[in-house]
C-alpha cells in the first residue's frame, strides 16, 4: 500500500478525487476547491493523504500539521512546518464528524498503521505523533493500544425518518418547546425574508461567521478568521444548502445557516447571526428540519454545543472521543 501526500495549496486535484469523494460519502468540506481555499486560512499546514493498493485509493485522512515554534496570528507557510508537532486528524470543514475514510476491508487500526508509515516517510522525526478527533466507542476498540483516550463534546443528531412534515416533529416535544418553536415562526414570518438555497453574498456570511467565532474564540491561539473566498468556495458547492434571514425593511443579513448535504445525514454545519436576533437561532433548526424531511432524509446531524437546547429539540447525543497515538 502507498500514501500519496497532497497539499491542497500546490497540488492540484487528482483525476481521481470525485469519484473518490462520492464513493466515500464526503460531504462538501472535501471538494477539492474547498480544502484549497481552506488550506490558505489555516495556521497549520492542511495535508490530505490518499492511501493506494492495487485497485486504485482505499482510505482517505485530512490533518493539520502543527506544532512549535505557534503560529498565534499567522498563517502557515507553503513549505515546511513546525520544528517539532504532530498532526491533528479532524474533519477539514466540520466537528462533527473524523477526518479519516476507509474502504470495506480496510480496518482503522490497519489505516493508521499504513497513514503513520507514510507521514513519518514524508515529515520525518519532527512528526512525534497524532490526535484523532471524532473517534467513536467501536473506533476506539479496533484502535487498541497504545493511545490515550479522552471524551470531548457529544455530537448531536435528530432522528427524522418517517417525518411527514414539521408537525410530526412538534407533537414529539414538549409542550413549552413546541409552543416556543410556533412564535418563532410568527416573529420570522412579520420581521424577516427567509431564503433556502444558494445565492448569498460570501463578503457578507464571512462577516457574519468571524463575529460568531469571536464570540467562542481561544485565548491563546485565536481562531483562524474566516476568509471570504472560502465561505464563497463552501456555499458555491452544489450538495451544499443555505439560509439566509434579512431584515424586511432594512435588507441587513441577520443570520444565515449552512447545511453540507448527504444522502442520508445532512449536517447543520454553522449558524451565525446579529446580536439581539436570537428567535432566529431556532428558527434555523425549523428550516434544517424542513430541509431534512422534504428530502426524505433519515436523521440531521446537529453539530456540538448547546447540549440543553437541542435535547430540548428531540436531538439525542453521539459519544466522540479525541486519540492520541504516537507515530511509530
Amino acid at each position: 500500500m502507498s500514501v500519496e501526500v497532497l497539499d491542497p495549496r500546490r497540488d492540484p486535484e487528482p483525476a481521481y478525487w470525485g469519484a473518490l469523494r462520492r464513493r466515500a460519502g464526503l460531504r462538501a468540506d472535501w471538494a477539492w476547491p474547498v480544502l484549497a481555499a481552506q488550506a490558505w486560512g489555516t495556521r497549520g499546514r492542511l495535508l490530505v493523504s490518499v492511501l493506494h493498493g492495487s485497485g486504485g485509493p482505499v482510505g482517505v485522512v485530512a490533518a493539520t500539521w502543527a506544532g512549535l515554534p505557534a503560529r498565534r496570528h499567522s498563517f502557515a507557510g507553503v513549505r515546511g512546518g513546525p520544528w517539532v508537532g504532530g498532526l491533528h486528524v479532524r474533519s477539514p470543514g466540520n466537528q462533527s464528524h473524523p477526518g479519516w475514510w476507509c474502504a470495506e476491508g480496510l480496518g482503522l487500526r490497519e489505516l493508521v498503521a499504513e497513514y503513520a508509515t507514510g507521514m513519518r516517510r514524508e515529515l520525518g522525526r519532527r512528526c512525534v505523533g497524532m490526535l484523532l478527533r471524532q473517534v467513536g466507542d467501536a473506533d476506539l476498540a479496533e484502535l487498541g493500544r497504545p493511545r490515550v483516550a479522552r471524551p470531548t463534546e457529544p455530537v448531536w443528531v435528530l432522528d427524522t425518518a418517517g417525518w411527514r412534515d414539521r408537525e410530526d416533529w412538534f407533537r414529539a416535544l414538549r409542550r413549552s418547546r413546541r409552543s416556543n418553536l410556533r412564535a418563532v415562526l410568527r416573529l420570522a414570518d412579520a420581521d424577516v425574508r427567509t431564503w433556502v438555497g444558494g445565492g448569498p453574498d460570501p463578503a457578507r456570511v464571512a462577516e457574519l461567521l468571524r463575529h460568531n467565532d469571536g464570540k467562542y474564540g481561544g485565548r491563546w491561539v485565536p481562531p483562524a478568521p474566516q476568509l471570504t473566498g472560502y465561505v464563497g468556495a463552501l456555499i458555491g458547492q452544489p450538495d451544499v444548502a443555505t439560509t439566509t434571514y434579512t431584515d424586511r425593511r432594512s435588507g441587513q443579513l441577520l443570520g444565515v445557516g449552512i447545511i453540507l448535504d448527504h444522502p442520508e445525514w445532512p449536517v447543520g454545519r454553522t449558524w451565525a447571526g446579529v446580536p439581539g436576533a436570537r428567535y432566529l437561532y431556532f428558527h434555523n433548526y425549523i428550516s434544517m428540519v424542513d430541509y431534512a424531511v422534504a428530502g426524505r432524509k433519515p436523521g440531521l446531524v446537529l453539530g456540538k454545543g448547546k447540549a440543553e437546547v437541542k435535547s430540548t429539540l428531540g436531538a439525542r447525543p453521539v459519544t466522540q472521543l479525541a486519540v492520541a497515538l504516537p507515530s511509530w
